[in-house]
């Protein structure tokens, strides 16, 4: 099955768990360029706002077309109970594109249900799989049996 993993991270948390998957799948790995400043106090304020209001911020063009695989693995960190706002600027970019979709998020504070739901409906395609690991897991070097779980969710 031809797989793209796409993630944006702001941190680096949610790209460590984005590079484990795409190197197991030996897939394909799209890292989001959010053009929008996010260093700092303010760039961590502004982010949790721009997820509450739901803003679409701008990103560069991505170079691969999730339209050209079968499955897209899409990564985002949990912002204020939301999903990334690049995230959402991705999504929405390639509603429609999508054949099958799978997520995964990383969070310190819960959201993921939500956050899922509304990906999922934003990305119009069939969701195959979800998984959320915690800044807790991630602290102890991520859990690689969650993400053996989400691994094998995806690949049947």
């Amino acid at each position: 099955m031809k797989t793209l993993v796409v993630v944006y991270s702001r941190t680096g948390n949610t790209l460590s768990v984005a590079r484990r998957i795409a190197e197991y799948l030996e897939a394909n790995l799209e890292v989001i360029d959010d053009k929008t400043n996010r260093k700092g106090v303010l760039g961590f304020l502004r982010s949790g706002y721009e997820a509450v209001r739901k803003r679409i911020p701008a990103i560069a063009e991505p170079k691969q077309d999730p339209g050209d695989y079968d499955l897209v693995i899409i990564g985002t960190p949990i912002w204020a109970g939301q999903m990334s706002s690049p995230v959402r600027a991705y999504l929405t970019r390639f509603n429609g594109h999508f054949k099958q979709v799978a997520f995964f998020a990383t969070s310190g504070t819960g959201g993921h249900v939500k956050a899922f739901e509304e990906m999922a409906e934003i990305s119009g395609a069939k969701l195959v799989a979800t998984m959320e690991l915690t800044m807790e897991q991630l602290k102890r070097g991520g859990d690689w049996d969650s993400i053996k779980s989400f691994i094998e969710k995806v690949s049947s």
